[in-house]
């Protein structure tokens, strides 16, 4: 991905962002897990908007430092805006990560959502390592993208009965042959840190489960059934012509023209459900995300 392209996802990051983990589950991996009782400098891969920043800096010893690198000026402006007014110790560095090199060493290195991303994410994975101190840590947090797509459900709709899992399947695998991102890193992580050097290699799952009720608080359910909406489109009326260019992108990446237009079907019926359905719908996601770390010795 191109610094262009993150650059118009400020407002999506965000969104998708929401929720991504319990505050509490954080706090015990950093207290009895990770077990950090010193400040520590922290050097963020991938760091957007600095999610990561906001969720470990109030809970890191006083004193902790972070540091993100990113390719998007947006996201980088974005995040020096978000923490200027803060007391937390802030900088943010706007490269590519495959030509980042670090002039410092750091207690940890972290990236959330980057390495599915990225095509020669190995690379990032043993630069991460290479960034850190004797000792130091080295934590990925990460989706596998089968088992988060296995985790949604809306009420009302038979998801699983659409067919457009498979689809998702062949296009990533395509990508991948292509040689593009890896759709299931998350789950290989653990074994490359093993074969780059890591040591006492540990791997959690965050607990973080969207609940969306209809049936709960109205004005919580409108607020997240609208940050939804917006993150995957469901606001958003195709017309005849959109449709065939988003068929024809999809025959570009390996899809045949029957396929390609079984999941564009999909993607409307989802669409359709979501908007008929505004007020009655519950919706539960499950990220199923995956927390990789290990220590360099």
């Amino acid at each position: 991905m191109n610094a262009n392209y993150w650059n118009d996802k400020v407002d999506w990051l965000k969104a998708v962002r929401a929720g991504w983990f319990n505050e509490d589950y954080i706090q015990f991996l950093v207290e009895k897990v990770w077990k950090i009782p010193k400040p520590v400098n922290v050097i963020d891969f991938g760091c957007g908007f600095g999610y990561v920043g906001l969720i470990l800096l109030p809970l890191l010893p006083k004193g902790s430092t972070y540091t993100g690198i990113d390719i998007s000026d947006n996201l980088i402006n974005e995040a020096e805006n978000i923490f200027k007014n803060t007391e937390y110790m802030t900088t943010f560095i706007k490269e590519d990560l495959n030509n980042y090199v670090p002039e410092s060493r750091y207690d940890i290195a972290i990236s959330q959502a980057v390495l599915r991303h990225i095509p020669n994410a190995k690379s990032i994975l043993n630069k991460m390592i290479e960034s850190i101190v004797s000792g130091g840590l080295v934590i990925c947090m990460e989706t596998d993208l089968e088992l988060e797509k296995a985790g949604q459900y809306f009420s009302g709709l038979d998801y699983t009965e659409l067919g457009i899992v498979p689809l998702m399947r062949k296009l990533w695998k395509k990508e991948l042959a292509d040689g593009g991102r890896d759709y299931r890193f998350a789950v290989k992580i653990p074994s490359l840190m093993q074969e780059l050097g890591l040591n006492n290699i540990g791997i959690r799952m965050s607990d973080s489960v969207y609940f969306i009720n209809p049936y709960g608080n109205k004005s919580e359910y409108t607020k997240q059934y609208e940050v939804l909406a917006a993150a995957w489109g469901w606001n958003k009326q195709l017309t005849k012509e959109d449709e065939q260019v988003h068929i024809n992108s999809l025959i570009d990446k390996g899809l045949t023209q029957q396929e390609a237009e079984i999941y564009v079907r999909s993607e409307q019926k989802i669409r359709e459900h979501m908007v008929n359905n505004k007020d009655n719908v519950s919706i539960i996601r499950v990220p199923c995300t995956l927390i990789s770390f290990g220590t360099k010795e």
